[in-house]
């Protein structure tokens, strides 16, 4: 009798501490968790290091803390709000650490209530911002990242994310070394020959670049020996005159270093020629029409004029380096719009044209007529076939210039821009020179992907299946669990 208490004693002297024991381990894992909770840490064990930043990023920003420099980071969202969603712990462990350096400034702000840090960062209204997007500045360097180019989401055929992509890190570097090296690069609209005014006529696109991160200024090539050195383009909007030589030879020295030229070419009832833009195209093997282009077929054109014209875009193959230009703008549904047009075609025939990228980015409809208008010469009416309104030319033989010919400047100015009609060219245009010169930087780094795993459940069996696996199974073992340690414990 007396072993058996003994016995007994000993069982519930074990059972005891093994219950102390695991109540122990989960009141410790739970303060732990607590503590872990409020310190925010976190340990990367990803296989490709996704909520970490490279070592790219970590030894520019060393560099960045050793120099003294500091860029104050904005963020447009507040870090509580995207710290606890699965779709955004990717950015929000990078901004933790970006915000671990001494050389940025992390301010996370509610651009809803926070009047006050938004006038300061925008003062002047130039930006367009909305909630999640980013603004970096460095002395008097500012630059605008949107919050919707951190990631890239693939879904399936019903909507599911089956991966996602994030590019932030590559991104936000690439920011901080554009307003660190203190470089904005500037869109000049030439001057001295009757163009249309970005001061008078374009001031609101004018806003529209700075939120592509572009500087705008007027440029008259008279007054300069060359094409200024900040140059990311050169923009020529509606000429009523042609150049000079003079201008010329500085704009053939430009395009000789793979400079950017726009050409928005309006129609034009003098009786000349444009000839050294005419020249200038040439080199591209564009070829300009002096025409004035109008729609047959009344469905296609707005009530009462016959020049403002429905189009189409065209679609670039996949593997071109333009290819984005259209492809985003078709995807959306919207029938482009172009106001009193003149045309353009490709010279295949000249024997440059094998060294030439080239291709139409807005086309009529066959019943869309090019009616003689201006020049020296008689030319012909143009019928039976797709007019170019607007196209690209990229001389590899000239270090990969670029040039981009629009028919008519009159889309991008006050009067027309807020006119829907001509959002899809409006658009285009702010494409076509983001693909002629990109602000972005690209620091090398590689983009990080998570892929989402599903369970196709096809039928009721497998459902079935399913359940008795995850949900019936642990019930049993628990069950033989309990029955193995109750027949132990009255053994």
């Amino acid at each position: 009798m007396e072993e058996k208490k003994f016995h007994n004693f000993k069982n519930k002297k074990f059972s005891s501490l093994a219950w102390i024991m695991a109540i122990l381990v989960v009141v410790i894992a739970v303060i732990l968790n607590m503590i872990v909770s409020q310190l925010d840490l976190g340990w990367d064990i990803s296989p490709n290091k996704q909520y970490s930043l490279g070592e790219t990023t970590t030894s520019y920003l060393e560099e960045l803390d050793q120099n003294g420099t500091k860029v104050d980071f904005y963020l447009l969202a507040k870090m509580d709000d995207i710290k606890d969603s699965t779709d955004s712990l990717s950015l929000y462990r990078a901004l933790k650490e970006y915000d671990s350096h001494d050389c940025i400034n992390l301010i996370d702000i509610d651009p809803n209530t926070d009047e006050e840090t938004m006038q300061k960062i925008n003062p002047d209204n130039a930006l367009t911002l909305s909630i999640g997007d980013m603004v970096f500045i460095c002395g008097d360097v500012k630059k605008r990242i949107p919050g919707n180019t951190m990631y890239n989401t693939s879904k399936n055929e019903d909507g599911t994310v089956i991966s996602q992509t994030f590019n932030g890190e590559n991104i936000i570097t690439g920011a901080i070394k554009s307003v660190v090296d203190g470089f904005t690069p500037t869109v000049y609209f030439l001057t001295g020959h009757g163009e249309k005014s970005m001061n008078d006529n374009y001031t609101q696109f004018k806003k529209n670049l700075a939120n592509y991160n572009y500087q705008a200024d007027s440029l008259l090539l008279s007054e300069v020996e060359a094409v200024p050195e900040d140059t990311a383009m050169i923009i020529v909007a509606a000429p009523t005159s042609d150049i000079s030589d003079e201008d010329k030879e500085k704009l053939d020295a430009y395009l000789d270093k793979g400079g950017n030229l726009s050409l928005l070419m309006s129609p034009n009832a003098g009786k000349f020629n444009y000839t050294n833009l005419d020249l200038i195209m040439e080199d591209f093997c564009v070829i300009m029409d002096y025409d004035r282009v109008v729609e047959t077929d009344a469905s296609m054109h707005v009530s009462g004029d016959d020049s403002t014209i429905q189009c189409n875009l065209v679609e670039l193959d996949d593997d071109s380096e333009a290819a984005d230009l259209t492809s985003s703008l078709m995807n959306e549904g919207l029938i482009p719009y172009m106001s009193e047009s003149r045309s353009f075609y490709f010279d295949t025939i000249n024997s440059d044209y094998g060294r030439m990228i080239t291709a139409s980015l807005l086309n009529t409809n066959t019943t869309a007529v090019g009616e003689p208008y201006g020049g020296e010469y008689e030319t012909k009416k143009i019928t039976d076939s797709e007019l170019m309104l607007a196209g690209y030319s990229q001389n590899n033989a000239r270090n990969s210039a670029k040039l981009a010919v629009f028919g008519n400047a009159d889309f991008l100015d006050d009067t027309h821009l807020e006119d829907s009609r001509y959002l899809v060219a409006v658009y285009l245009y702010l494409s076509s020179i983001s693909w002629m010169y990109d602000t972005d930087i690209d620091m090398g780094i590689d983009s990080k992907s998570t892929v989402y795993d599903e369970i196709a459940l096809t039928n009721a069996s497998t459902v079935s299946s399913i359940m008795i696996l995850f949900a019936v199974l642990p019930i049993v073992i628990i069950i033989i669990g309990v029955a193995v340690w109750i027949k132990r414990r009255n053994s």
